[in-house]
């Protein structure tokens, strides 16, 4: 909420600018790089900083102790009372004081629930001067594996949606330009709800995938296989639910009728990507949990050079005169991707 409001903030002020350097859209930029930070230091300091313990007040458990009818500590007089009463009644002989006074300290003592939280979790394991040091030697042999594969996943990811930019930008005009921009704000509004779902699958299944191979371990892949697979069609069910809203909420977005047609002549394509964007981001997340980084990393690898390619030939072929394109020519090279690698990701996820 705050680096929102500091991006918020920084708009304001550095968009409205004169100067080419911090006004502008590179104000707009400049207001995103200030609230990444501040960001990234409330998580460092939600990370590094432990909860104060609370302070026991005497006088107030005494007061609540001694309190009368519905006044504040009923139940902590309820539990004190029982547990006076239980020194009177017949103990078995074997029972020594020190597990009495054991009994009356639990009956005392409400029963909480330990909650898991991360705050705190680095306090005095890291200090900031930390991210200028070379990580150790033993660190960078544990992180080697992932490097490679993670890497060529991000760029082969980012590479289709440049590409398409670059499509749009440079052949299509403005106008194209402004639709594009409005679909892929609601684009970018939608795909979060499906990556809740994968980081909810990469946060379960490595403790079954980690178990000793046995048919209990199978057959609870399998069942999460199925429950994750359930869960991405009811997710993609949502986010088609949401896609048929387009025509309402593009008037919000423009007021040009050229645009608003642009934008809604999309809206089929976007229903075809997000109807199974669901199972894919589950698909991704299972191989994900069980550490098939080669295969990942080999299938985005390809979709690098493969969709950036079959964008250019759109651009090309608009170019040379062969054809009149549109945002729907490369909506639909973006559709056949995504198709091609919901059908790699499962074939893989079943073998």
């Amino acid at each position: 909420v705050t680096a929102a409001l500091v991006n918020l903030l920084g708009d304001l002020v550095f968009v409205r600018m004169n100067n080419s350097w911090i006004g502008g859209a590179a104000g707009a930029a400049w207001a995103t790089v200030f609230s990444q930070y501040t960001a990234v230091y409330f998580f460092m300091r939600w990370l590094c900083t432990k909860p104060k313990p609370k302070n026991v007040n005497i006088s107030t458990a005494i007061l609540e102790l001694t309190g009368h009818g519905d006044s504040q500590g009923k139940k902590r007089r309820t539990r004190f009372f029982e547990a006076i009463k239980s020194f009177g009644k017949p103990q078995p002989a074997e029972k020594s004081l020190a597990s009495k006074m054991a009994s009356v300290t639990a009956k005392l003592t409400p029963q909480k629930k330990v909650r898991f939280t991360t705050r705190g979790f680095l306090a005095g394991k890291f200090k900031s001067l930390d991210l200028l040091q070379f990580p150790k030697a033993e660190n960078r042999k544990k992180f080697a594996p992932f490097v490679i594969p993670v890497t060529t996943t991000q760029v082969g990811r980012v590479s289709a949606y440049v590409a398409m930019s670059h499509v749009v930008s440079s052949t299509m005009g403005t106008t194209a330009m402004a639709a594009q921009q409005v679909i892929v704000s609601l684009f970018y509004c939608l795909t979060p709800i499906a990556e809740s779902l994968a980081l909810t699958a990469q946060s379960m299944v490595p403790s079954i995938v980690e178990r000793t191979p046995s048919k209990q371990r199978a057959r609870a892949l399998r069942k999460s296989l199925q429950n994750f697979y359930r869960a991405g069609t009811v997710v993609g069910a949502a986010m088609v639910s949401a896609v048929l809203c387009i025509p309402f909420f593009s008037q919000f977005f423009t007021s040009d009728l050229a645009v608003a047609a642009m934008v809604q002549s999309v809206a089929p394509y976007m229903i075809g990507f997000f109807s199974v964007h669901g199972i894919f981001m589950a698909s991704e997340s299972l191989l994900l949990a069980q550490k098939d980084l080669g295969f990942i990393g080999w299938m985005y690898a390809c979709f690098f050079v493969a969709v950036p390619f079959f964008m250019l030939r759109v651009k090309n072929s608009a170019l040379s005169g062969k054809s009149v394109i549109n945002l729907t020519s490369i909506w639909s090279v973006f559709i056949i991707y995504q198709l091609i690698r919901v059908a790699a990701f499962v074939a893989r996820t079943l073998q």
